[in-house]
């Protein structure tokens, strides 16, 4: 006996958790095998046997029969094992963690680190800090941080100040420093005095200053004289004494002459009077007296004696300022000067004309001047105000105006002429005027229109403008030529042109349009007023613009009507007459009508055409428009000629079907429709039921009214025109037709054709069927035909079993009475109808049972003496009734 070892592997798990060793870091398995092996095995199997019986054995029976059959045993084996789970490995079992645990932690299941304290992470490289890392830092060992820049301490959160904060200080932030009141600083070093220290001094303490020599106070505010200051002199600065009057000296000491006092005699002298100084301060016999006179404008310094009390001094200037002191001189010197007086001079007119005079230009009648006054050494006084002198030189006109300050406005002037400007100040006096400066004024527009406009009309679209210069007053600058504006009085639209000189000529007008125009002469600023206006109407043309919204309006397999606009207003030139209406297929048809609308009849389904329209007036036609492109709708096509519907041989349920294309598609084709009927069929209306085609409900026509066809098949448009139609019953007549489809819908029917599909096997089983038991050796079987027989019956075959025989018979009628039975035997019928191509299906099978007969003779009597008293045994007859 052979033997086939196979082995398959199958897994229980389960976990063995040896606690007392390892803890939690083991864990094992049970895995376990099967050994499957298998044998050959032999058994009997039964099967029918037929074989022929009956009369001349036309009938078949069937009996069992035995053979000898082998087949596979299979035997399993269990084979059991321990190995660890995942996860785990080594001898034990152990937990396996890849990366492994740093920093002592130990591995406590697959992947997963128990750290020690101070450590965590998944493989324990991470230290704890419990209180944190302030400011930044950085946990880098367990409870040790590592402190940015500016920081200490364990946590990181003590600032450090660099240097370290002094006098009280506390460091509040790295390198910041909270002063005590009194210090400043970064790090509060700096003494902190609230008034500050004057004059160099230095602030050493809180509030205390160190002064400079010759400085003393709390602020170091107040000069030390030394010697101090006599006779109520006061010290103003560092040994520095300011003396009142009739005193001098570094301490106010010493005495000067007496009430010294000036005054102007003229524009160019002053006299100068004194007393002498108190008798007690002479100090002997005054011999003369020294006098010092300064020019406070420029710092001439004059000194000169007079033996006098007073004293006159000539060839001074004019309106200026002298300081003035006098001191006594005796025989052993001169003692000191008296306090300083100031005396000024009379004044006088300029002596120099103002500087520096500039003029610009606001506009063509406007300049503005700018000037200085006279050097100041030439004013001689106060100016009072300032004189302006302007000539136009076009007309020798002077004009006189007057300024207090020193800029004017000229104004009122005349565009682009020219003036001579000069300027005079005025003291006591008027002085001299500066040179002329000479000044054009800017350019303005024209102050009047060209003279002698007129506008002649040269023909439909052009006219000429003419007019004379203007007067050389009235231009305000250079003519650099002139504007006109023309307005188109229907629409009205302005148009400008630029000429040099008249006469000017505008070409490309509207025709039958009229037309306004107008003159202006120009300067670089801008054009004058314009002339009086002209009117003119130029004549009629032909259109220069084509009708307007040219398009189709109703359009339909056999007709197109067209509409138009008329051209725009602009465009017509005249008065419309009518409308040239080119129709384009295969030649050219011009069409006139009066109205902006045209219906052309006659024309083809699905067919291309062009069209274009044209306006003219009584002088000519326009242009056409563009030509448009008409496409007709579609319609339904001519029938469709079927020239051949023909059965095929071996396919009951097909017919091949040929035709020809309609003669008139009318559009484009969308698929061909074959529509059918059984001959025989009466009409039914049944198109509801028909298979919907695009948005035709019904797509087979209405073949004269007759609704019974039906959709059979449909085809896409294309070669060839030859279709293998199915769907059809076998042996059956069909009548056909076929149409064809466009977006429109359909055709008429074509003319009908017929033909009979092939036969088949019947399509269902015989119907009726009676089986009755004549009497206890025969039985009568009766039926009808099949509702489908697809072809003519030739035969029925039936199939007659008990438990034990198996009978086919064949019948040619519709009964059959089968005869020499057994009485009272079970008997299984069942039928079926052939055609030539083959048989159909079995009818369910009907038992009947043949009626009752007598017994036959008793079997195998016995008679047995069985303690004393006979006892009878017997079997059952050899058979139910003995013939």
């Amino acid at each position: 006996m052979d033997r086939l070892s196979v082995s398959t592997s199958a897994t229980i798990v389960f976990l063995s958790l040896i606690g007392v060793l390892f803890g939690q870091r083991t864990c094992t398995t049970t895995q376990v095998s099967y050994q499957t092996t298998s044998s050959v095995g032999y058994y009997s199997e039964p099967y029918s046997q037929n074989y022929g019986c009956g009369f001349w054995d036309w009938s078949r029976c069937s009996r069992t029969r035995y053979r000898s059959r082998t087949r596979a045993v299979y035997r399993q084996t269990a084979v059991y094992r321990t190995v660890c789970c995942s996860g785990y490995t080594g001898s034990r079992c152990e937990a396996v963690c890849s990366p492994s645990c740093r920093n002592g932690g130990t591995c406590s299941s697959p992947n997963s680190c128990s750290c020690q304290s101070g450590w965590t992470g998944s493989i324990c490289t991470l230290p704890v800090c419990p209180f944190g890392c302030a400011n930044g830092g950085t946990c880098t060992r367990p409870r040790v941080c590592s402190c940015r820049s500016g920081w200490t301490g364990a946590t990181c959160s003590q600032p450090v100040c660099n240097p370290s904060c002094e006098n009280g200080g506390t460091c509040t932030s790295p390198n910041t420093c909270t002063c005590q009141n009194g210090w400043s600083g970064d790090s509060c070093n700096n003494a902190v005095c609230p008034s500050g220290c004057a004059n160099g001094g230095t602030c050493t303490r809180p509030r205390v200053c160190s002064c400079q020599s010759g400085w003393t106070g709390a602020t170091c505010s107040q000069p030390v004289c030394t010697p101090s200051c006599e006779n109520g002199g006061t010290c103003t600065s560092p040994n520095t004494c300011t003396c009142q009057n009739g005193w001098s000296g570094d301490s106010c000491n010493n005495a000067a002459p007496l009430a010294v006092q000036a005054f102007p005699n003229s524009s160019y002298n002053i006299t100068i009077l004194w007393s002498p100084p108190p008798e007690i301060d002479r100090n002997g016999v005054i011999i003369y007296y020294e006098i010092q006179l300064t020019e406070t404008e420029n710092g001439t310094e004059f000194q000169w004696t007079s033996p006098e009390l007073t004293t006159t001094r000539g060839s001074l200037h004019p309106h200026f300022h002298y300081e003035f002191r006098v001191a006594a001189h005796t025989s052993i010197g001169t003692g000191p000067f008296s306090a300083v007086e100031t005396v000024q001079t009379l004044p006088a007119a300029p002596t120099a004309a103002p500087t520096q005079l500039r003029v610009s230009n606001f506009d063509s009648s406007t300049i503005a001047l700018v000037w200085e006054p006279p050097p100041f050494t030439d004013r001689n006084g106060d100016i009072v105000r300032y004189h302006i002198r302007v000539t136009e030189q076009e007309t020798q006109t002077i004009f006189e105006y007057s300024s207090t300050s020193q800029h004017y406005t000229l104004t009122s002037l005349h565009p682009y002429y020219n003036y001579v400007i000069s300027i005079a100040a005025e003291t006591v006096g008027v002085g001299p005027f500066t040179t002329g400066l000479l000044q054009p004024t800017m350019e303005s527009v024209p102050s009047s229109a060209p003279g002698n406009f007129s506008m002649a009309v040269v023909n439909s679209t052009s006219i000429l403008l003419s007019w004379s210069e203007l007067p050389l007053p009235e231009r305000n600058g250079v003519v650099q030529g002139y504007t006109i504006c023309l307005t188109n009085v229907r629409n009205g639209r302005d148009t400008d042109y630029s000429a040099v000189s008249g006469p000017y000529s505008i070409v490309n007008l509207h025709p039958d349009f009229t037309y306004r125009a107008e003159v202006a002469a120009v300067t670089v600023v801008g054009a004058g007023p314009f002339s009086s206006q002209i009117e003119v109407r130029l004549p009629e043309a032909a259109p220069s613009g084509p009708p307007t919204h040219f398009s189709v309006d109703e359009l339909s397999p056999r007709s197109i009507t067209l509409k138009w606009g008329y051209p725009l207003e602009e465009d017509r030139n005249g008065v419309i007459s009518g409308f040239r209406v080119r129709f384009i297929s295969n030649n050219f048809t011009d069409l006139e009508v009066e109205n902006a609308t045209i219906t052309i009849e006659e024309v083809k389904p699905f067919t291309l055409y062009y069209a274009e329209v044209a306006a003219f007036t009584m002088v000519g036609i326009g242009p056409y428009t563009v030509r448009i492109r008409v496409l007709t709708p579609e319609d339904v096509p001519s029938p469709v000629s079927t020239t051949m519907l023909e059965a095929i041989q071996g396919s009951p349920t097909q017919l091949t079907v040929q035709w020809r294309p309609p003669e008139e598609p009318n559009g484009e084709l969308l698929a061909y429709s074959v529509c059918c009927r059984e001959s025989t069929q009466q009409p039914l209306c049944d198109c509801d039921s028909a298979i919907s085609v695009s948005s035709t409900s019904c797509p087979c026509g209405d073949l004269e009214q007759d609704t019974s066809y039906h959709l059979q098949a449909m085809f896409p448009v294309g070669l060839p025109h030859v279709k293998v139609i199915g769907g059809f019953s076998p042996y059956t007549n069909y009548t056909c037709f076929m149409t064809a489809n466009t977006s429109a819908g359909e055709s008429s029917p074509g003319i009908p054709h017929s033909s009979t599909t092939d036969e088949s096997t019947p399509a269902d089983e015989p119907q009726d069927i009676m089986v009755n038991s004549l009497n206890s050796t025969a039985i009568l079987i009766q039926w009808s035909p099949p509702h489908i027989p697809n072809g003519i019956i030739l035969f029925y075959t039936i199939y007659i079993n008990d438990s034990i025989t198996f009978n086919i018979i064949a019948a040619y009628q519709n009964s059959f009475m089968f005869g020499w039975l057994s009485p009272y035997q079970l008997l299984n019928v069942r039928l079926s109808a052939s055609t030539k191509v083959g048989e159909g299906p079995l009818t369910e099978s009907q038992s009947v049972t043949t009626d009752e007969s007598v017994p036959g003779a008793v079997d195998n009597l016995e008679v047995l003496v069985l303690n004393d008293r006979p006892s009878t045994s017997l079997g059952p007859p050899l058979s139910p009734m003995e013939y």
